[in-house]
């Protein structure tokens, strides 16, 4: 790689890293209120859009050991974010979801990012906004054919 490649990469990186502190005092509050951990945040957002996970599926994916997990979820169940359920077609299965009261927190959460947001934006030009949301799809158009790759490649080594 080039020095200049690096330097861009380099600014970029530092860009992503600011961009991504953006959103923190938003999320900070959400996390104090409620008392959650980050991880603890990220299980809510993955049962926000994938209802009825299993918890080994739930490890695989956030890429941790399935006690892990368990100690997550136990805290979440105990604060009624999360519900597990019996699997209907196979009772060996547990499955998770979030609970009524979990759906209205990582509500308030997504509410209060995206006004945070649409406040920022509008302060911006609105092609500058255009070009942006064309790269952030670009971005994670790229970070999801990575992670295809990564699963296929961990899935032919089993």
């Amino acid at each position: 790689m080039m020095m200049e490649d690096r330097d861009l990469l380099e600014r970029a990186l530092r860009a992503y890293l600011r961009a991504l502190t953006v959103f923190d005092p938003v999320r900070l509050r959400f996390w104090v209120a409620r008392g959650l951990t980050m991880p603890q945040l990220r299980i809510m957002f993955i049962l926000s859009r994938q209802m009825g996970v299993t918890p080994g599926a739930l490890a695989e994916k956030m890429r941790v050991s399935p006690s892990t997990v368990t100690g997550l979820t136990d805290r979440l169940m105990r604060q009624r974010l999360i519900v597990r359920e019996e699997d209907a077609e196979d009772r060996r299965l547990v499955r998770l979801r979030l609970s009524d009261e979990g759906r209205r927190a990582i509500g308030e959460l997504e509410t209060a990012g995206r006004a945070h947001f649409e406040e920022i934006a509008a302060s911006m030009p609105s092609d500058h906004v255009e070009k942006l949301a064309e790269l952030l799809e670009e971005f994670v158009t790229a970070a999801a054919a990575i992670e295809e790759r990564e699963t296929a490649m961990e899935e032919e080594e089993r």
